[in-house]
This record gives C-alpha cells, sequence and structure tokens, in this order.
C-alpha cells in the first residue's frame, strides 16, 4: 500500500507537470484541490489533461 504523498512531493509533481506543458503555476489550494495556472488556453488544456493523467 501506498502512502499519501506530502504536501511538498505533491507541489513538486504538479509544479513540474504544469511547466513540462507550457504553463506557468500561481497558487496551489491543497485544502481545497484549487491550482491557478498561467498559460495560453492550449497549453491550459494540456496541463489539466496531464495533470489528470498523472494525479488520477
Amino acid at each position: 500500500m501506498n502512502a499519501p504523498l506530502k504536501d511538498e512531493q505533491l507541489l513538486t509533481i504538479v509544479k513540474n507537470v504544469v511547466e513540462q506543458n507550457g504553463c506557468h503555476l500561481v497558487d496551489i489550494d491543497f485544502d481545497n484541490h484549487i491550482l491557478n495556472i498561467e498559460g495560453s488556453e492550449e497549453a491550459q488544456a494540456r496541463c489539466a489533461l496531464a495533470l489528470e493523467d498523472v494525479l488520477g
């Protein structure tokens, strides 16, 4: 069984995925599961799909 990710680990994963898909992570709210990212509309769509793949 895998242990849940710590906030620091999750932040690193999210930041890497977002930046690899042409966006910039502005803010993250761990409690409410909200990400604020900047980038073109196409890049934001790529980020969303990639994050869904990685995080489920």
